[in-house]
């Protein structure tokens, strides 16, 4: 039986959940994510090659190399970044807390140790994009999470904040997700768990259901964050 008021580690088994808790597969999601931004970016690329290889583009093929390049690399990233982000992993939200899991370990964070838990998100500015690698960037950037069915929330992350610091070193996996928080609430701690979710198949209302019926007043849903304030919402591992 766990008790609810202490984090708890598990290694080797699954725990046993709430009839009606609300799993969430990251791997799977980043996975989907890689595919979608390589089929929508590798042909883009080859089409932006046949123009630097066709005799009879000219000029043209100077444009053709610098789109070749950007997609080219793009797809590249997608491919490099495949191995890490799609790594077996995950969340259970349920009446302990919420779950997570890093191959066969589970840890928990309870319920009575957050001070507040949700997913963030940015919003892109309505001002006009002068750059021509950032108007082709953002426009890929759409086209991939219109292709995945998502809203136009960007920089997801699911974030929980701790009532006491000292509950971070009680969890030594989840250390990767610790993130400093450049414009903290006023009355909660500086730091919490950061843990990029991107957009992708998973139903976000199922989430949200099972963060307001198992978290109460902790759970606070969707809250936006100041664009650029999060930066890459890339997570660092701590040394």
């Amino acid at each position: 039986m766990i008790n609810p008021d202490m984090t708890d580690s598990t290694a080797g088994g699954e725990p046993a959940f709430s009839p009606d808790a609300h799993r969430l597969d990251l791997g799977r999601t980043n996975l989907i994510a890689v595919i979608v931004g390589v089929a929508v970016t590798a042909p883009l690329a080859w089409l932006c090659l046949t123009v630097v290889f066709d005799p009879t583009a000219g000029a043209a093929r100077w444009v053709g190399v610098f789109f070749a390049l950007l997609f080219g690399g793009l797809t590249a990233m997608c491919l490099v970044a495949a191995r890490a982000a799609t790594r077996p992993r995950g969340i259970v939200v349920d009446l302990a807390g919420i779950w997570f899991w890093h191959g066969k370990d589970w840890d928990l964070v309870a319920w009575s140790q957050m001070a507040r838990a949700g997913v963030s998100f940015e919003l892109p500015p309505s001002m006009p994009v002068l750059s021509l690698q950032a108007k082709v960037s953002g426009w890929v950037t759409d086209k991939a999470m219109e292709a995945i069915r998502v809203t136009d929330k960007r920089r997801t992350a699911l974030e929980i904040v701790p009532l006491r610091e000292e509950d971070f070193p009680t969890v030594p996996r989840l250390l990767l997700y610790r993130k400093p928080d450049k414009h903290p609430t006023p009355g909660l701690l500086a730091v919490r768990w950061y843990v990029p979710v991107v957009p992708g198949y998973h139903s976000w209302k199922d989430l949200m259901a099972a963060g307001e019926r198992f978290g109460g007043q902790t759970w606070v849903g969707f809250f936006q964050r100041p664009w650029g304030s999060i930066g890459t919402g890339r997570v660092q591992p701590r040394g």
